[in-house]
């Protein structure tokens, strides 16, 4: 399985007269992709841009080119950039695994990377197998994957190992099935909207005057969440990721009492947008 970063996927099936065109074209003996909503042949461009209030030095705007790199008999893979990093939240992810396609169903195998601030917690990468991203079978509102675990681990603090439990949980729901609608400007008919939500809650156990006490170290809050749209024989047009933490007022209350400096950012957020501009399906 490769290992990359950060891109998605792609744009338009319908364009209203008086709208911008988005770049595009079509191979005519493509037509077995013609039925599905993620095209397995081909390659997308997106515009992308980053702003954090609590970090500005993350703003930026990128394009971000991406493309099928292998295809399997029953999978295929996607590249960035030219072997390098994307730089869309969706992408990333997208880039980091396999792809499972069918005329109704988009599934994905693979890594999903957490934001730095996170990782330091003691979360490393994890590995999903088999996430539904599309079912065009399941009602408005269906959850469509969950995965969930407690992982006991420990966070040093000032040279103290502390105890921490981590409940986390990655969830992909369909919130919608659009007949017809505006995205970037353009007008698509068929498109399938969806949310990916990676939340978590963090608590230790600390060492108070003797005693042990457990503390909210991260209050249960979404850090990872994504929407993204899939229009029909184009794939996704556009998604919208926001990540982020804040840690619980109870832990700045009990480090204060103890006298130890929290040695990490107390929060953070950003967003990531990623619109398609242009697509070739080969």
């Amino acid at each position: 399985m490769k290992l990359k970063s950060l891109s998605f996927f792609v744009f338009c099936l319908m364009l209203s007269c008086d709208n911008e065109a988005v770049g595009s074209s079509t191979d005519g003996n493509n037509s077995g992709n013609n039925d599905n909503f993620i095209p397995s042949e081909g390659y997308w461009i997106y515009d992308v841009s980053n702003n954090s209030e609590i970090s500005p030095e993350m703003n930026f705007t990128a394009t971000d080119s991406v493309y099928v790199d292998e295809e399997f008999n029953d999978y295929f893979t996607l590249s960035a950039n030219d072997d390098g990093l994307a730089n869309g939240s969706m992408n990333m992810m997208l880039t980091n695994g396999n792809l499972y396609n069918s005329a109704s169903k988009l599934t994905f195998d693979g890594v999903i990377s957490l934001p730095e601030n996170i990782a330091a917690l003691g979360l490393n990468d994890f590995t999903l197998n088999n996430v539904t991203l599309l079912n065009l079978d399941v009602e408005n509102g269906e959850v469509m994957f969950l995965q969930e675990e407690l992982i006991s681990n420990t966070l040093d603090i000032q040279e103290t190992e502390i105890p921490i439990d981590l409940n986390y949980e990655i969830k992909t729901s369909k919130t919608d099935f659009h007949t017809s609608i505006n995205i970037n400007g353009i007008e698509y008919s068929n498109v399938f909207e969806g949310e990916f939500t990676f939340s978590l809650s963090v608590t230790g156990t600390f060492p108070i005057f003797g005693f042990t006490q457990s503390v909210s170290i991260i209050d249960p809050q979404d850090v990872i969440y994504t929407k993204y749209y899939y229009a029909e024989s184009t794939g996704l047009v556009r998604a919208e990721s926001i990540q982020g933490f804040e840690l619980s007022s109870e832990l700045s209350t009990i480090l204060d009492l103890l006298g130890i400096p929290i040695g990490f950012p107390t929060s953070f957020g950003s967003e990531n947008i990623e619109q398609l501009i242009e697509f070739n399906l080969n």
